[in-house]
């Protein structure tokens, strides 16, 4: 395949890179109603901020697990059946929450079950939606087309995180629930005329392709892959303190909570997707440790003061932008290196198999968050988990040289 760096509209151009796109943005469209109706219901449910972090243990602990999906993904004739599959899956699941919720069924116990099924489903979509863009695109358009997945994703995202959020201020969690599963519809009709099938022929066990993946990590002088995938799992392990955040100060420092929080949230979204466009124009693929460590920093700060901004609502709003334009250079520098460097045949085992070192710590930190500001508070978090990051960042290059030459 090619490897020059062309446009924006070069890629616009690729039909089934567009169709692709727009498939998983639609589904991605539908995670926002879901994301922002489930952190709010749980903590309604329950009262308590602990919930909203446990809650975010159960997701964070299944996606660490996606090295499940990464052989299935790669051994797929078609990507598109995946995609047809998870997104059907999680659709009837959404349902299911919804129904439940107006029947007063919903507890705790059995919303953290349904989460945890739509998480297994999500892990075989997202593995395959982060699969198709190398099979599409040229090398040197990686940045550029996460950056058009971004946008497109993340402009559905901002509008299932708006529709939510009125949802939840009009009609109440079920509605996020139900927009879920028709948002994952959409996705499925998007999707089925368009064919990414694989040029690999599986002559392989299943469970050789899967140690296969692992021995991926160790090749390399330096063991680049490896050393990336401990730092991003320091780093990930306070990445669900933004969520946790700002789904209690809008309950503890807003008059009106349901309203604050959905406004924060799409302001926070809108962030992630511009900080992706901008990304993609610069284009910085010899300087990714930069990006990653840069965005880190970055990030820390803004928590702490967009913490400290509340009960100021406009403050606040253009705080959590930039926290959401910062939070997203650590994973699009992430990602697209291993696009760029992984065998699109082992792009899947890797991608998952990387991310549980990123997962576990994921996991276990939004518990312990969770509890930690249901204890101290959110100012208290927020200088805790801000000092850790710039810590990471500082260190990571420090004590893993491999970092220092990412580049593609």
């Amino acid at each position: 395949m090619a490897r020059a760096s062309r446009g924006y509209s070069s890629l616009l151009q690729n039909r089934r890179f567009t169709s692709a796109t727009i498939s998983v943005a639609l589904g991605n469209g539908g995670y926002s109603a879901y994301a922002i109706g489930t952190l709010w219901l749980s903590f309604q449910l329950s009262g308590s901020i602990a919930v909203v972090g446990l809650v975010l243990l159960v997701e964070s602990a299944l996606e660490s697990i996606t090295f499940v999906a990464g052989p299935s993904v790669d051994r797929a004739r078609d990507l598109r059946s995946v995609l047809i599959v998870g997104y059907g899956v999680q659709a009837l699941l959404a349902v299911v929450i919804g129904i439940a919720l107006i029947l007063g069924m919903l507890t705790i116990p059995v919303l953290l079950l349904l989460i945890g099924a739509i998480t297994l489903a999500l892990d075989f979509t997202w593995t395959a939606a982060n699969a198709l863009i190398p099979r599409l695109v040229e090398e040197g358009d990686l940045f550029r087309a996460n950056g058009i997945a971004g946008a497109l994703g993340g402009g559905n995202a901002i509008a299932g995180y708006a529709a939510g959020a009125g949802l939840l201020l009009f009609v109440g969690p079920a509605g996020a629930m139900f927009l879920y599963a028709v948002l994952q519809g959409a996705a499925i009709l998007a999707i089925i005329p368009v064919p990414i099938p694989s040029r690999r022929k599986v002559t392989t066990q299943p469970l050789a392709d899967f140690w296969e993946g692992w021995q991926e990590l160790g090749r390399g002088p330096g063991r680049p892959l490896l050393q990336l995938a401990i730092f991003s799992g320091f780093q990930g392990f306070f990445v669900t303190a933004p969520p946790l955040l700002l789904t209690l100060l809008s309950e503890l420092k807003f008059a009106n909570p349901s309203m604050s929080y959905g406004i924060l949230f799409t302001s926070f979204a809108v962030g992630s997707v511009i900080g992706g466009l901008l990304l993609g124009r610069w284009n910085p693929r010899r300087r990714l440790t930069f990006v990653m460590c840069g965005g880190t920093t970055a990030m820390a700060v803004l928590l702490v003061a967009a913490t400290y901004a509340v009960p100021l609502l406009l403050p606040s709003i253009a705080l959590w932008f930039l926290v959401g334009l910062a939070s997203v250079a650590f994973w699009s520098a992430f990602l697209a290196y291993l696009q760029a460097r992984v065998p699109a045949d082992r792009f899947g085992r890797v991608l998952t198999n990387v991310y549980f070192f990123r997962g576990v710590p994921t996991a276990i930190g939004a518990a312990t968050l969770g509890l930690f500001a249901a204890l101290w508070g959110p100012t208290t978090v927020a200088l805790f988990v801000a000092t850790a990051w710039i810590i990471i960042a500082v260190a990571g290059p420090a004590f893993l040289p491999a970092l220092r030459s990412l580049k593609f």
